[in-house]
């Protein structure tokens, strides 16, 4: 059975766990800082751990970031700058 480019090798959970840790512990990660945005939700690194022991589609959803993350250094247009963690939009104030 061949394997295609696009097929990402998931890593376990336990794998996914360890990561993170080595984030906060290792590369000091700020433990409140976002990890990613989108509307009105919003995920902390405090929160990876937690999101991955329950097992919800939340976590099954970071284990595939994490396992893409891992490859993504081997790409070669990863060092280009196409990729950047961007900021979340700051919250518009309504005057109404």
């Amino acid at each position: 059975m061949e394997s295609s480019d696009d097929e990402i090798p998931l890593v376990t959970t336990d794998e996914a766990i360890a990561e993170v840790r080595r984030w906060l512990e290792v590369e000091r990660v700020d433990p409140e800082g976002i990890f990613t945005a989108l509307g009105e939700t919003v995920i902390r690194y405090r929160d990876l751990i937690g999101l991955l022991e329950a097992g919800t589609p939340d976590g099954e959803l970071l284990r595939f970031a994490i396992s893409r993350g891992r490859l993504m250094p081997r790409r070669p247009w990863s060092d280009s700058g196409l990729l950047q963690i961007a900021s979340p939009p700051e919250q518009e104030t309504s005057d109404s």
